[in-house]
């Protein structure tokens, strides 16, 4: 491999690092960065984190080790591809499945009888 193809993958494993910890970590530690009116199920959010993590910790272990050994070069583009597949996989549930709307049956804008 070369070095612009090692950037890339060590990209994709980082993101998969930092997306996967992210996911984890949001159900019990919420960041703020969705409305409270947005759940999400708390033991399925911790095992997709998880995965994500975990592959991602892997592939930078395996790319790191690829340059002491250079055997462990020939599965890296397959495991950069796994990486992309997840983070494409994720990303598309994240945007479409992921999160439900609970109404509260609280008004999000303040009730003002007096506003011109």
């Amino acid at each position: 491999m070369n070095l612009l193809s090692y950037t890339f993958f060590y990209l994709v494993a980082t993101l998969l690092v930092f997306q996967g910890t992210h996911a984890f970590g949001e159900p019990s530690d919420p960041m703020g960065v969705v409305p409270a009116e947005v759940t999400q199920e708390a033991g399925k959010a911790r095992l997709r984190g998880g995965v994500l993590a975990t592959y991602g910790y892997l592939s930078l272990l395996t790319a790191l080790l690829s340059h002491a050994y250079p055997g462990l070069q020939a599965p890296l583009p397959g495991m950069m591809a796994v990486g992309l597949g997840l983070m494409a996989a994720y990303g598309l549930y994240v945007i479409f499945f992921n999160r439900k709307v609970e109404y509260l049956g609280v008004s999000s804008t303040p009730t003002n009888p007096h506003h011109h």
